[in-house]
């Protein structure tokens, strides 16, 4: 096929000049306090600011991007920035004009941030996806389902992903405008060869309007298909001020950041914000299971650590390890999910540090940071009681954000103490669901933005989160027992409760080696807790999970317990 670009000259899609509203913020801080503003809230010019500020500053990834695959894995903000540009001209040369949209959806790598910068310095609205989803929804693949909701959109990819996400000729041609291919076409005609679009003249410079939608990701997809959430460079500029800001004991341009969340997930889209006005040296790692990781951190000797809970928990023996690779770090950050107390004991034992600190952060794509809350060692000394010091996640940022309970059928404001559906407000809540915007505006309630969460806000303000309305248990609180029974049982390496209607909720659990556990183990461990049914175990890798490393329990509970009744409505996810 050739690589020249077709003509096209409809307007945008609906769903990129019809969406909901966003506050935007400049500031948490005052300015006499050392108040830092995000030097942009663009993505379409992130690496050119963090070029221009920081330019000869490092950042490192695992292995050679993929669309550079004989480049460098270690360059400086301006080289990456100058890749950014290359990128920007092969997809100009492909076709890609201002309001196109831009679906990426190729192996994870910190390159999906360079395509999408590429893209969105044009002008287009990029949509990293993560590929990794659960079966097809009444016969359709998934992949098919988010790619028809950006209505025809430029697809990069690679093989793989071709191969997984079902994407054949037919499906190429009508779900997709014109699709690249990073590692060659193997000689399909649909594709086009990324290395024939090398090349050429710079592609002109059109960033969007702060307040016109920059791009688009998706959730994690526990419950089902992704939502496709749209945010702006004001909405992204809101939710990255906390991280951003002169907090004590926070980041700083000394600190060498071991990063691990995946590259199409909204937190790594807003990150690249800090990364440009800090100035930070980054280690992006795209593989928490690559061989690799282990030397980059012995090598590196990070400051900062950050990934998802679960990948956390996979690097528990790696945190164990004689050569102590997270020796240096002096903080651990958690993105998204309630983390297990043994994970975050583990990993503050396995810092050198005198009084290492680990934050833990409650977020949503929809809506940046809701709550945070800090652990030291002496936080998480004691071991599997009830309630676990991690279901406390925190307070908002005061003076930012703010927090309430609601009753989940009426909508009415709970007082401090009552179990109710958590409703959040600051600035930078996302546009839209695209595809979905009536689904968006069930969730929003003026200022306020329904979570789909469970908790209980006591009298300090703090939330304690009890499980996602539709993972609901009866009678207790899920995330509660699996953090009580992963410490006190040290040998599992996952464990899920899933609700069972009227019956006693179900345990499902995996162990290291896949080796059953001693005799009267679990009835020693589970003997004061509320009733559970006989547990079940399966192999770490037969759990179904998200790309987020999330698993996903309504998939689970389908799977095992086919004719089980959810106690939760999902009216919220």
């Amino acid at each position: 096929m050739s690589s020249h670009p077709t003509a096209h000259h409809e307007g945008p899609p609906t769903f990129l000049t019809a969406y909901a509203d966003t506050r935007g913020a400049q500031r948490i801080l005052p300015r006499w306090l050392g108040g830092r503003p995000l030097a942009t809230g663009r993505i379409g010019e992130a690496w050119h600011v963090a070029a221009q500020r920081h330019p000869s500053q490092l950042l490192t990834v695992d292995r050679p991007p993929d669309i550079d695959p004989q480049g460098p894995s270690a360059r400086t903000f301006a080289q990456w920035a100058a890749l950014v540009d290359e990128a920007a001209g092969w997809l100009h040369r492909l076709g890609v004009r201002e309001w196109d949209r831009v679906a990426l959806l190729k192996a994870n790598h910190f390159d999906l941030l360079v395509l999408s910068s590429a893209a969105a310095r044009i002008g287009a609205i990029p949509a990293p996806l993560s590929g990794v989803y659960g079966p097809p929804v009444d016969g359709t693949p998934v992949s098919h389902i988010l790619l028809g909701r950006l209505e025809r959109p430029f697809l990069v990819t690679d093989r793989a992903h071709l191969q997984r996400c079902a994407l054949d000729a037919d499906a190429i041609a009508r779900l997709t405008r014109r699709t690249v291919c990073v590692d060659g076409t193997d000689g399909r005609r649909d594709l086009v060869d990324l290395a024939s679009l090398r090349g050429g003249a710079a592609a002109a410079t059109r960033l969007r309007a702060p307040d016109e939608p920059m791009w688009v990701t998706h959730t994690s997809g526990t419950t089902g298909v992704p939502k496709l959430v749209m945010h702006s460079a004001t909405s992204a500029h809101g939710m990255d001020l906390v991280e951003a800001e002169r907090w004590p004991l926070w980041m700083g341009p000394r600190d060498t950041w071991a990063f691990c969340d995946p590259f199409w997930h909204e937190r790594v889209m807003a990150h690249q914000l800090t990364v440009a006005t800090i100035g930070l040296r980054m280690i992006m790692l795209s593989d928490p299971l690559s061989p690799a990781v282990k030397p980059l951190l012995a090598e590196h000797r990070p400051t900062v650590v950050e990934a998802m809970p679960n990948m956390f928990l996979a690097w528990e023996d790696l945190a164990r390890d004689p050569v102590r690779p997270f020796g240096n770090v002096r903080l651990f950050l958690n993105s998204f999910d309630a983390i297990h107390t043994r994970t975050i004991r583990t990993f503050l034992d396995a810092s050198d540090r005198r009084v290492p600190l680990w934050i833990q952060a409650w977020s949503q794509s929809e809506c940046g940071p809701i709550a945070l809350r800090p652990y030291t060692r002496r936080s998480v000394r004691r071991r599997g009681k009830r309630p676990p010091v991690n279901q406390n996640l925190g307070r908002p940022v005061p003076a930012y954000g703010k927090i309430r309970a609601v009753d989940p059928e009426t909508g009415r404001p709970l007082r401090r103490g009552e179990v109710g559906l958590i409703e959040f407000s600051q600035p930078g809540r996302c546009l839209a669901y695209v595809g979905e915007q009536e689904r968006h505006e069930r969730k929003r309630n003026g200022e306020w933005w329904n979570t789909g969460d469970l908790g209980v806000i006591n009298r300090f303000g703090a939330v304690r989160l009890i499980d996602r309305e539709i993972d609901r248990i009866a009678g207790g609180s899920a995330i509660e027992l699996e953090d009580v029974l992963l410490d006190r049982l040290p040998q599992l390496t996952e464990i899920v409760i899933l609700p069972a209607g009227e019956r006693p909720p179900v345990p499902v659990y995996s162990t290291a080696g896949d080796a059953p556990l001693a005799p009267g183990a679990w009835q020693r461990a589970a003997k004061d807790l509320p009733e559970l049914a006989d547990p079940l175990r399966i192999r770490w890798e037969e759990f179904p999970r998200t790309g987020t490393w999330k698993v996903a329990r309504v998939l689970l509970r389908e799977r095992l317990l086919p004719d089980a009744r959810p106690v939760g409505s999902g009216r919220w996810t």
